[in-house]
C-alpha cells in the first residue's frame, strides 16, 4: 500500500441510507446499547466477510455503521457505510513535484521497520510507525471517530490500532476478526518478511489480548492464535459462508463441463498452474477465471493463454457484484481453489470461494490443504490435489465424469443447508451479545 498525501475527510452514506444525516452518527454522550462499528481496509459493500458481519448484526436488531474505503461496485446495503470522497485527480506536474518527498517518506518508513526488526526492544514504536503507514488508515480513523459505538469490530490486523484507539477515545469495547493468519499472510514474499512482518506481529501482540471477542475464518488459524499469543479465552471460528440460497440442481452436460475460478486475480492462487494444465484435460472441459482486472498480472495470464493456444477453452471475465456471486456461479459445474502449500497461512486457509461454490451447487476440486480437505471428505464434495502443478491438476480433473460430478453437486446442495451464514452468524451475534453484557460500561 502506497503512502499518500493527506486528503479531506468526509462522511459518505450508502445511497439507500442517504436520508439519514451524518449527524446521526456523530459522537454523543453515550452510545445506544447495541451499536457496532465495522472497520475494514476494504470496499465494504464488495467485501463478503465484512458485509456479512454487518448484515448479521443489522438483522439481529443492532444499529450498524461501517467504515471503509470508497469505490464499491455492489448494491448498497440497508445500513450506512462511511468513507472519504475519492480524491480529485492530481495534475501530472504536481505528482512529479511531490515524488521526491514521497520516496523519502517511503524510505524512512522502511528504515524504521528494519530498525524494529534488528532491535525488538523498539517494538513499542510500531504504534507510531503504523500511523505513518497509509493515508487510508488516517481516512478511516477520521471517519470513524465521528461515530459513537458500543463495539468497534476490527477486520484484520490493520484495523486493530484504530479500533483500540476509538474504544479509548469514544468509549465502548473492541473486537478482532482475522481473515488470515496475519503473521504468515505473505510469508512467501521476502520483502514482506523483511519489512512488514515485524509490524504485523507487534500490532497483533499489543492489541489482541484486550479484544472482547477474537474470531478467525478457520479452526487452524484460531488454534494458532491461541497458542502464539497464549490467549486467555479461545478464538472463535466463524467460517466465511454465504447466506443460504435455494439453488436448483443442474445436471452436467456430457459434451461441455465448465470449471470456474472466482476471486482475486493474483499470483500464489494456482491460476497459472491451472491454465498450464488445460492442454492435458479432456476436450469437453473449459475454464473460466472470474475476477477484477489486475494490470500487474492479468495481461501475463492472457499471454499465457494465447501462447498455449487456449483461447477457445480458457477465458478471463470481469467480476460480478458480491451479492450475485453464488447465483452466477451456479451456471458452472466444478469450482476450483488451488492454494499452494508454501505458507502456514495457505495451510490453514478456508477461502470464501470454497463455500460459495458449495452454495452454488458445484463439485469442488481443491488443494489438499487441511481445512478444505476435511470438509470435502466430510460432505463428499469433490476431489483434492496433493500438489499445485499442471500434471496433478489434470489427473484430478480427468478423473471427473458427469455422473461423478452430479453426485458431488447434489451433496453440495445438501451441505449448503449447514455451511451457510445463517448458522455462522447466529454464533457470531451470540458471542458479541454475551461479551457486551459482561463488558465494563465505559460508554
Amino acid at each position: 500500500m502506497g503512502l499518500l498525501e493527506p486528503t479531506d475527510i468526509t462522511q459518505v452514506l450508502a445511497p439507500s441510507s442517504a436520508d439519514r444525516t451524518a449527524a446521526q452518527f456523530t459522537a454523543t454522550s453515550s452510545a445506544e446499547p447495541r451499536t457496532i462499528c465495522i472497520l475494514a481496509l476494504s470496499l465494504i459493500a464488495d467485501d463478503p466477510r465484512a458485509r456479512r458481519q454487518a448484515e448479521a448484526f443489522h438483522r439481529a436488531g443492532w444499529k450498524v455503521v461501517a467504515v471503509g474505503l470508497p469505490g464499491a461496485k455492489s448494491p448498497p446495503p440497508e445500513w450506512p457505510i462511511l468513507t472519504r470522497h475519492d480524491p480529485p485527480t492530481v495534475p501530472a506536474r504536481s505528482i512529479i513535484e511531490r515524488l521526491p518527498r514521497q520516496l523519502l517518506h517511503a524510505l524512512q518508513y522502511r528504515l524504521r521497520l528494519l530498525a524494529v526488526r534488528v532491535r525488538p526492544e523498539m517494538a513499542q514504536q510500531i504504534y507510531w510507525i503504523y500511523w505513518s503507514w497509509s493515508q487510508n488508515v488516517l481516512d478511516i480513523y477520521e471517519c470513524a471517530r465521528r461515530v459513537n459505538a458500543a463495539v468497534w469490530l476490527a477486520n484484520d490486523w490493520n484495523m486493530l490500532p484504530i479500533a483500540a484507539r476509538l474504544a479509548r477515545e469514544n468509549g465502548g469495547v473492541y473486537s478482532y476478526d482475522t481473515h488470515e493468519l496475519a503473521i504468515e499472510e505473505y510469508a512467501e514474499n521476502p520483502k514482506w518478511r523483511l519489512f512488514q512482518r515485524s509490524m504485523v506481529s507487534a500490532i497483533e501482540r499489543r492489541f489482541i489480548g484486550d479484544a472482547v471477542v477474537i474470531s478467525a475464518v478457520s479452526s487452524g488459524i484460531a488454534e494458532r492464535l491461541d497458542k502464539f499469543y497464549q490467549l486467555s479465552r479461545p478464538t472463535l471460528t466463524i467460517r466465511n459462508t454465504p447466506s443460504f440460497e435455494e439453488i436448483p440442481f443442474r445436471p452436467t452436460r456430457r459434451d461441455r463441463i465448465q470449471l470456474l475460478y472466482h476471486g482475486i486475480v493474483v499470483p500464489n492462487r494456482g491460476i497459472e498452474a491451472a491454465i498450464d494444465s488445460v492442454p492435458l484435460w479432456r476436450p469437453e472441459f473449459t475454464l473460466t477465471i472470474r475476477g477484477p482486472e489486475n494490470p500487474a498480472f492479468s495481461p501475463a495470464l492472457r499471454e499465457r493463454i494465447a501462447n498455449l493456444g487456449l483461447g477457445h477453452r480458457v477465458r478471463l471475465v470481469p467480476p460480478v457484484p458480491m451479492t450475485a456471486l453464488v447465483r452466477e456461479a451456479a451456471a458452472f459445474d466444478v469450482g476450483i481453489s488451488f492454494l499452494p502449500g508454501n505458507s502456514r497461512n495457505n495451510e490453514f486457509a478456508l477461502p470464501n470461494k470454497f463455500f460459495e461454490y458449495v452454495m452454488a451447487g458445484l463439485a469442488l476440486c481443491a488443494s489438499d490443504r487441511p481445512e478444505m480437505a476435511r470438509l470435502i471428505q466430510q460432505y463428499d464434495l469433490g476431489v483434492t490435489i496433493a500438489a499445485v502443478e499442471p500434471k496433478a491438476i489434470a489427473v484430478a480433473i480427468n478423473a471427473l465424469d458427469p455422473d461423478r460430478i452430479d453426485r458431488f453437486k447434489r451433496n453440495a446442495l445438501a451441505a449448503a443447508r449447514e455451511l451457510c451464514w445463517e448458522r455462522e452468524s447466529e454464533r457470531l451475534v451470540g458471542a458479541y451479545s454475551a461479551a457486551l453484557a459482561h463488558a465494563p460500561r465505559n460508554l
